[in-house]
């Protein structure tokens, strides 16, 4: 492969006919309009393939795409408005969703403006707004191409025609598919980006990972016989081996989120497109059901519902790809959650980003314990946006604790707010943030990386959950710690002062101590910390309402340090990974803290009798 970091060489081609030509000879790189000949951006490293694999401009999926304006706006005479043709040669490496070749669309809630040709996790698609279907905010009509798949890693030629009156889509020189839902003109977000290489608009950015050779935009509809002509060029491009290897594989083994008294979520992702059927049954054999997906796809969710609250389940799952090959997970057993009269165990866990062999450690040494629950303080992957971060280190290091014990995060820093995060987690809306109960306690899930300042969404949302709880011990989880005695994440505490803690979510101290929170959780600052309990910025008893803060964020980063000086809310310290299990039976609560090794080194009881807290040693 050739690689340049170099800007597009735009060249003139002909009146109203747009095209991009991609090759490492600039002579073929060529972009003209009506409008000239406007500055194409290139975001990331411009790859080509190898001229035996069919050349073509390489899409990592992750960094590469070509915009032509980020506003509609500053490019009108370039986009067609009563007819069009568009069409490219495309490899998918990774299908997607909402995969995007070329476009100009926003489709945002109610309004559904543009146009973008791009595919699903099986077929080639189109979509189009125009006058005759608007609503008075746009309508968009998404048209697939029907039965026909595309096969992964191979080139194919897709086209798309619109004649004003009818949107025909033609795949590998075929008419696949056409739709009459759309008529007049083609209705526009003048605030949408134009772009190559990714499906996006004002909420949405999902980038292409694959190939694009010969990207082309012309104001008229082409015929069935010059579609043909083009796909037919250069010959034998469709029968060149896939560039990607397509072995039927588990990238994601099956893991669980969101657990409740009656239902369960399993997640697994395959290499490749696949069917997949799911078994579930109760440990003594009874209450079997199947759960099947309704379409093929790389990632799936399944919510098992109508089970038994703190009852022992077995799951099975198999898969079949588009070729027929089947593959099959080994048997995994979870228990639902349990109602408010029973024990309960949980983890605490934060920061695995890093060094997965140490994130792996931690993570078997959570599920020696068999813990009903874990919970995770945010940093899951160095950065969210990587893929591999996740498939290659986070799920394989937490293997085969969440196979067995669901698992359930809040976001951090790292995380970059990514769309994987929230493609991977089935958690309770909106998913940034959330809470849920668990026995007789109940989970106040932040963000914090999102606005917590008096007035904010998220900071009203946390004191009426707060407010309505009637939970016998409340816990708070998020990635930024309100209280820390670390060393520079907020001030060099070798130089100068420290804020001893973040800013933003210090905003939830106080609804924490009006709802009386037991524990608030954080990680972030890669150490252990428990403070002394807190209320009204002193050290004040459990028993008066103080709030223990915890600081559990050796799950694999990279260790950090402490303020020389210790600190007037610091108490147990301690420069390792480790994890947090905690036991939770009625009004009795157990803490204790564990290094990766297996040693203990912090413990605690809590007790409330008659609903008045009580400490007990710690």
């Amino acid at each position: 492969m050739i690689a340049a970091s170099i800007a597009l060489t735009l060249i003139p081609i002909a009146a109203g006919d747009a095209a991009w030509s991609f090759s490492p000879d600039l002579a073929e790189r060529g972009f003209a309009t009506r409008a000239g000949t406007p500055s194409l951006q290139v975001a990331g490293t411009l790859e080509f393939g190898a001229d035996g694999r069919g050349g073509g401009l390489i899409l990592d999926g992750t960094t590469t795409e070509l915009t032509i304006t980020e506003r509609g706006a500053d490019l009108p005479s370039a986009l067609p408005v009563r007819a069009f043709t568009v069409g490219a040669w495309v490899s998918i490496d990774r299908p997607l969703r909402w995969g995007g070749i070329i476009g100009c669309v926003r489709d945002d809630g109610d309004l559904e403006k543009g146009w973008v040709l791009g595919y699903d996790e099986q077929r080639f698609t189109i979509a189009l707004s125009t006058e005759g279907a608007d609503d008075g905010n746009g309508h968009l009509t998404y048209l697939a191409a029907g039965e026909h798949t595309y096969d992964i890693g191979r080139w194919h030629h897709v086209a798309a025609t619109y004649d004003g009156h009818a949107c025909h889509l033609f795949v590998d020189g075929e008419l696949r598919a056409t739709t009459h839902a759309q008529s007049g003109a083609l209705l526009y977000d003048l605030e949408a980006p134009f772009v190559i290489g990714a499906y996006r608009d004002t909420n949405e950015h999902h980038r292409h990972d694959g190939r694009l050779r010969f990207v082309r935009l012309v104001d008229h509809a082409m015929t069935p016989a010059e579609i043909r002509s083009w796909a037919a060029e250069p010959a034998g491009l469709g029968q060149l081996p896939p560039w990607v290897d397509t072995t039927l594989a588990w990238l994601v083994d099956p893991f669980l989120t969101w657990p409740t008294h009656e239902a369960m979520s399993v997640t697994f992702e395959t290499t490749v497109p696949t069917d997949a059927t799911l078994e579930c049954w109760h440990e003594t054999g009874s209450e079997r059901r199947i759960e099947r997906s309704s379409r093929s796809a790389q990632l799936h969710h399944v919510r098992l519902q109508g089970l038994r609250p703190n009852e022992k389940y077995f799951y099975r799952v198999s898969v079949r790809d588009f070729r027929g090959e089947t593959l099959q997970y080994d048997d995994r057993s979870f228990r639902t959650a349990v109602t408010d009269d029973r024990s309960f165990t949980f983890v605490a866990i934060g920061d695995t980003q890093s060094q997965a062999d140490v994130a792996k450690r931690v993570s078997d040494l959570a599920y020696m314990h068999r813990p009903n629950l874990a919970v995770h303080a945010g940093d899951l992957v160095d950065t969210g946006t990587v893929k591999s971060d996740w498939t290659g280190h986070f799920f394989p290091a937490m293997q085969p604790l969440i196979s067995r014990v669901p698992l359930m995060p809040v976001l951090g820093n790292h995380e970059q707010d990514a769309p994987h995060y929230y493609d991977y987690m089935d958690l309770p809306e909106p998913e940034s943030y959330y809470a849920f109960t668990f026995g007789n306690a109940e989970f106040f899930m932040i963000d914090g990386n999102r606005k917590l300042a008096p007035g904010s969404a998220q900071l009203a949302w946390l004191d009426h959950a707060l407010a309505a709880s009637t939970a016998t011990w409340k816990f708070a989880v998020l990635h930024q710690p309100p209280y820390t005695s670390d060393s520079n994440d907020y001030g060099d505490t070798h130089e100068t002062v420290s804020q001893r803690g973040d800013p933003n979510v210090q905003n939830i101290i106080t609804l924490l101590e009006r709802a009386g929170v037991d524990i608030c959780f954080s990680g972030h600052v890669h150490d252990y910390e428990r403070t002394f309990p807190i209320r009204g910025g002193r050290v004040t008893p459990y028993e008066e309402g103080g709030v223990v803060y915890v600081t559990t964020a050796g799950g694999g980063g990279h260790l950090e340090d402490f303020d020389p000086t210790n600190t007037w809310f610091g108490h147990k310290k301690t420069r390792s990974h480790h994890l947090v299990y905690v036991a939770v039976f009625g009004d009795h609560l157990e803490f204790q803290a564990i290094d990766q090794h297996g040693r203990l080194f912090d413990v605690f009881e809590l007790r409330k009798t008659e609903g008045r807290r009580e400490r007990v040693g710690g």
